[in-house]
């Protein structure tokens, strides 16, 4: 059996596929005719009409891909892992330049940077994020080991961004806001022990740490975007995966001809850990990703996201030692929930996203005394639906706009029961509940410009209108 399953994957080494499409940075256009090579070796390809490419043919190993074409910046991505049983789907985003006819010198910088980027902006790719030291696979942690960012507490991911507070940073998974992308999170911050992204599924990341662009807005210290790549087209695949505090399952591949799909579920194994090591209390979490992407034609596409996140904590009040050592802990259950749809048409220079979301958080914190009656009571659920559209338009190869605005829905529902608690002065603050249920409305419309002068000088201008 060996020998056979040797000789099979030995037969099938020379017929892995690199896919993928090469299209205009700001209007979204696929680019015809741009060509993509495998550097350092013989194998390449040309973009069809519809900006797609195929590299066939390749033998696993690590590799890096240029893609260029005439009036566009060629980039170079690097750490592109091809394996057996898996086919990978590079996109190139190209950004359109001035031609100069006269010592025209073709280079590619191997590190992506955009006109519209600040020296404050920072991408990351996702094998950078996986080799990241002391990352653990974990977007967030591995953006903490930058410049001007620290992590408030160690082994948290409360990130405190050149001296702001954990809860001014932006988190967008797709172009949706999310207030917090970490387990077992902290109301009201950003921050939490672990993310609940999967790394699998996240092609690219944009961190900015200042001067982000006012559609992000209504944050002050940074702005996180995370993308996530779409399904395998090929065919039907997927991993099992155990790392050192969870195991999962991930699935993709096609739905169509012109549709694909990502899963991913998985569980922490701490449980198991903590009670053959007779702890008083468990944590335990799960999460799940889905996404599927519908090209309906060259100019349509829908998608659609769901990502949601469990964490639950068991007692174990057996014993009187367990009760009273329990009764010092303040334990958090949630349950978050990410959905959305999304809507693009690409238009001549430019493409139209109309979006619809909804962000779900439920905490469920308490803490008992060692006689089990609850001292401390926090149940709040925050709902919040958010329509956005948003117009991008590219009125020359150095200048373009975005123009857009959004609608949200919020409601907060709160229990919470505060205990009698003694000051240091002998003051005391006598127990306090709160019961209530309350419905907010906020909206916003911004533009932003951003051209070259002197083809030197970047100008990001931008204006925002809140209302709350």
């Amino acid at each position: 059996l060996l020998f056979l399953f040797s000789t099979l994957a030995i037969a099938q080494e020379n017929t892995i596929t690199i896919y993928g499409k090469v299209v205009d940075k700001f209007t979204q256009q696929p680019l015809p005719g741009a060509n993509v090579l495998v550097i350092n070796t013989n194998f390449g390809a040309s973009t069809d009409i519809n900006g797609k490419f195929e590299i066939q043919n390749l033998p696993p190993g690590e590799y890096q891909l240029r893609a260029s074409i005439l009036g566009y910046r060629s980039v170079t991505k690097t750490d592109i892992m091809v394996m057996s049983g898996f086919a990978p789907e590079i996109i190139f985003e190209l950004e359109e330049e001035a031609i100069e006819l006269e010592d025209v010198v073709v280079q590619s910088d191997y590190f992506e940077t955009s006109r519209l980027d600040l020296i404050s902006t920072r991408g990351f790719s996702n094998e950078e994020i996986r080799r990241s030291p002391g990352g653990f696979e974990d977007v967030i942690r591995a953006l903490s080991i930058l410049p001007g960012v620290a992590q408030a507490d160690a082994g948290r991911n409360d990130l405190v961004v050149r001296g702001g507070a954990p809860s001014e940073n932006l988190y967008l998974i797709d172009g949706y806001k999310v207030q917090n992308i970490n387990h077992f999170g902290t109301q009201g911050a950003t921050g939490g022990p672990l993310s609940y992204i999967n790394l699998d599924f996240v092609s690219g990341t944009s961190f900015s740490t200042g001067g982000f662009s006012v559609n992000n807005g209504d944050k002050l210290s940074s702005s996180l975007a995370i993308d996530l790549r779409k399904g395998r087209q090929d065919r039907i695949g997927g991993k099992a995966t155990i790392s050192a505090t969870q195991f999962g399952l991930n699935v993709e591949g096609p739905i169509a001809s012109t549709s694909q799909f990502i899963f991913s579920a998985r569980r922490s194994y701490l449980d198991f850990i903590f009670k053959a090591a007779d702890f008083s209390f468990v944590p335990e979490y799960w999460d799940i990703l889905g996404k599927a992407d519908f090209e309906i034609d060259k100019n349509n596409s829908l998608s659609f996201l769901l990502i949601s996140a469990i964490d639950n904590i068991n007692y174990f009040n057996d014993t009187e030692d367990q009760r009273y050592d329990n009764s010092s802990i303040i334990g958090s259950e949630q349950l978050q929930y990410l959905t959305g749809i999304k809507y693009r048409h690409l238009i001549d220079n430019g493409f139209i996203n109309v979006s619809l979301s909804r962000n779900f958080v439920d905490y469920d914190t308490q803490q008992r005394d060692s006689l089990l009656v609850t001292i401390y009571l926090n149940k709040s659920k925050e709902k919040e639906n958010t329509f956005n559209a948003e117009l991008t338009y590219k009125l020359s190869n150095k200048t373009d706009i975005t123009l857009g605005g959004d609608a949200k829905l919020i409601n907060f529902e709160a229990n919470i029961l505060l205990p009698t608690y003694t000051t240091t002065f002998g003051d005391s603050l006598l127990t306090t509940a709160l019961d209530t249920s309350t419905t907010y409305y906020k909206s916003a419309v911004y533009l932003n410009y951003n051209t070259v002068l002197f083809d030197r000088f970047i100008t990001n201008l931008g204006v925002r209108a809140d209302y709350f």
